[in-house]
């Protein structure tokens, strides 16, 4: 099964890069970097962070998690009504229906006061 060291070795050899170029990226050394696509190391959140973010990839697929590459910015594609459709809970205590339905129309009436206030700002 391929793991994060092939996937790291297949984004370097992909953008011409020696092990060497790959290791500055994260600011480590190269016998470090060679670890990481040996799987002899394992490179922490932030350094796994900072290749996706060179490589334009998503975390989850240097992490095998996935086979899509593209990564979606934290604000791209988060909708609130997705999130209120799914078992939220406020540290660990689950919110029930009536607190999602308060959710929901406090987030309605935020939407609303938006729309007045682009409306305003097209013809103001």
């Amino acid at each position: 099964m391929i793991g994060y060291g092939e996937k790291l070795k297949e984004l370097r050899l992909e953008n011409n890069l020696t092990m060497g170029d790959a290791a500055r990226i994260v600011s480590i050394a190269k016998s470090t970097y060679a670890g990481y696509e040996s799987e002899f190391r394992q490179p922490s959140l932030e350094k796994i962070t900072l290749f996706a973010h060179y490589y334009n990839v998503s975390v989850d697929y240097i992490l095998c998690l996935t086979d899509q590459r593209e990564r979606k910015d934290l604000n791209e594609g988060f909708n609130a009504k997705n999130l209120l459709s799914e078992e939220l809970h406020w540290d660990g205590i689950p919110l029930n229906e009536e607190e999602l339905k308060h959710m929901n129309e406090f987030l309605k009436t935020i939407e609303e006061r938006n729309k007045k206030s682009k409306t305003s700002k097209k013809f103001g």
